[in-house]
Parts: structure tokens; C-alpha cells; sequence
């Protein structure tokens, strides 16, 4: 609850805004008692929501969305909330749609080989190349599940649609060059492709 103070708002923030904030977070965390979530845990974890400059109802569904992809996936508070933030900025997701983004990642770990903690792990490394090519976090989750069938670990995948996908957006020369000699217009295929990541890369293929 100190740090909760401490590090709510901003210098307009009145103390009865940091009040009124604290009563609704103490609600919310008095309610996901019956889910075995502590007080402490839940306020903890909207302090750190707070520091990160989350406020009023955004601040509520960052703490909500955080704490259910935490139980989902059995994954540590801070993972969660790192996953939740780079949702949010990687692929401007907003506040109302978060809730609907977490029921989406929770459906593909019920329904794929793909965990929540192997998508937690992916999204800060692949997430800023993917959104650059036009992609969602629908895509990420797509060619994490065709890696991870194929063996491949989250970290690797991740790390390799990382650099994979920004050689397609920026190829050096030397590659567009030898790509040219079998035929293929590699900024043919990003340019006639964008906003469809997964055309892109199925037409590269």
C-alpha cells in the first residue's frame, strides 16, 4: 500500500485520486481471494502497474489482465505484467481489448502445444518486428505453434522470427542480389504482402 502511494499518478494526482484508486484496487484484490491470489500480491502488482504510469480504469485492466494471465498460465506476477505491458505498446492493444487478447492466449495454450509461459517469453523479443510487418499477436502465436510442433524452444523461435522476419522487412543488398538470380523479388513480397504477415512469409517460402 506504500508503494502503491508513492508511485501513483502524477504531480496533478490529489490524494483523494490516490484514495479512491486504492479502495478500487483493494476491492478488486478482496475478490481474487477465492482464485488463491493474495491482497498483497494483487496491490503489489498494481503498484508496479502504477509506476509504469497506469492510471484510473486503465489502471484496473492492467491489473486484472496481468492477474488472470499470471493464474492461467502459473507464471510469476512481474512476467505477467512485462507480457501484458508489451501487448499494449508492441501492438496497440487498448485497455478494453486487453481483457479479450489474455481469453484469446489462454485459448491457445487449451488448444495447442503452445503454453502461456512460451508466449510470456515471446512476446518482448518478436512482438516490435512482427507488429512492423502489418502482424498481431494472432500471428505470433501461429508460427509459435508451427515452431514449437517442429521442435523448436519459445526462446529460439522468438529469437528467430526476431531476426527472420527484419531480414525480410531490411534485407542487405548481397541478399536481395542472390534471391534476384532464382527469381525472387524479395521487396516485391514484403510491398505486395504488407499488413498480411502470414501471406508474407508463406510467399517467401
Amino acid at each position: 500500500v506504500i508503494k502503491f502511494r508513492k508511485v501513483y499518478g502524477d504531480l496533478g494526482t490529489t490524494q483523494q485520486q490516490t484514495d479512491a484508486a486504492l479502495g478500487q484496487i483493494k476491492d478488486l484484490a478482496n475478490a481474487y481471494t477465492q482464485y488463491g491470489v493474495a491482497v498483497k500480491d494483487t496491490i503489489g502488482l498494481a503498484a508496479d502497474a502504477a509506476a509504469a504510469g497506469y492510471q484510473n480504469q486503465d489502471l484496473i485492466a492492467q491489473t486484472t489482465a496481468a492477474t488472470k494471465l499470471s493464474v492461467l498460465g502459473q507464471i510469476d506476477n512481474q512476467q505477467a505484467l512485462k507480457t501484458t505491458i508489451s501487448l499494449q505498446s508492441a501492438f496497440n492493444i487498448n485497455s478494453k481489448e486487453l481483457a479479450g487478447t489474455i481469453d484469446f492466449l489462454n485459448a491457445v495454450e487449451n488448444q495447442t502445444v503452445v503454453s502461456l509461459d512460451d508466449i510470456t517469453t515471446a512476446i518482448p523479443i518478436a512482438s516490435p518486428v512482427i507488429k512492423q510487418l502489418g502482424g498481431s499477436v494472432k500471428d505470433l502465436a501461429f508460427f509459435l505453434t508451427a515452431m514449437k510442433e517442429g521442435g523448436v524452444s519459445a526462446a529460439q523461435g522468438a529469437n528467430a522470427l526476431k531476426s527472420g522476419l527484419a531480414s525480410l522487412i531490411n534485407p542487405s543488398k548481397k541478399a536481395s542480389d542472390l534471391l534476384a538470380t532464382v527469381g525472387i523479388n524479395i521487396n516485391d513480397i514484403v510491398t505486395r504482402n504488407k499488413g498480411d504477415l502470414k501471406a508474407t512469409v508463406m510467399d517467401f517460402a
